[in-house]
């Protein structure tokens, strides 16, 4: 697959990853009035959510190094710290999920929302290149932007869809894990 393709490709996993999440959130506000659609949307993202982010941040750690392995995107400074958050989410995402440990959706809301709060401040960096304080090296600046497909996925975006998915999807999972009485999703009896 040459860069053209993998690029789009990309972005619109990326995309799609945002989609489930937006949905997800509008299904989770729309199941308090009790529709139907809303609370078995919310219900198969409970059950399926570890493995939902699992599958997001591994895709987006893959996609991460092929950029910069076979493309030969060189990562800048704010890449290097969104790279930290994503790939200690993929892995620690992916034993969570086999193990079925639903308490990881507490660490996976926090480390993604750090690397979101970086996503955020990279994308921003290259559409407004002097908002930049610092944060990046000369030898690879971070408003350098390798392609902007669409008009505005880059691969700050890409990285910012996998963790606002990330956050929504466990935010659901430890939702359900409250609604049924303990941490660990098991229910608590009351005598």
């Amino acid at each position: 697959m040459g860069a053209d393709a993998a690029q789009v490709f990309s972005a619109l996993l990326a995309l799609a990853a945002l989609a489930g999440a937006a949905v997800t959130l509008v299904a989770l506000v729309v199941s308090r009035t009790g529709a139907g659609w809303a609370l078995e949307v919310v219900r198969m993202v409970r059950e399926t959510g570890l493995w939902l982010v699992a599958v997001v941040t591994a895709g987006a750690m893959v996609g991460s190094l092929w950029f910069s392995e076979s493309a030969g995107y060189v990562p800048c400074t704010l890449c290097w710290y969104q790279r930290i958050a994503m790939f200690s989410l993929a892995v620690l995402s992916c034993v969570a999920a086999v193990r079925h440990d639903r308490n990881f959706a507490v660490y996976a809301i926090v480390g993604a929302s750090v690397g979101l709060v970086v996503s955020t401040y990279h994308y921003l960096i290259e559409w407004f290149p002097r908002l930049d304080r610092g944060a990046c090296s000369v030898d690879v600046p971070c408003n350098t932007v390798w392609f902007r497909e669409f008009g505005f996925v880059t691969l700050a975006f890409m990285a910012g869809c996998a963790f606002i998915a990330t956050i929504v999807f466990s935010a659901v999972v430890r939702g359900g894990n409250r609604e049924q009485g303990g941490p660990d999703g098991r229910s608590i009896a009351t005598s």
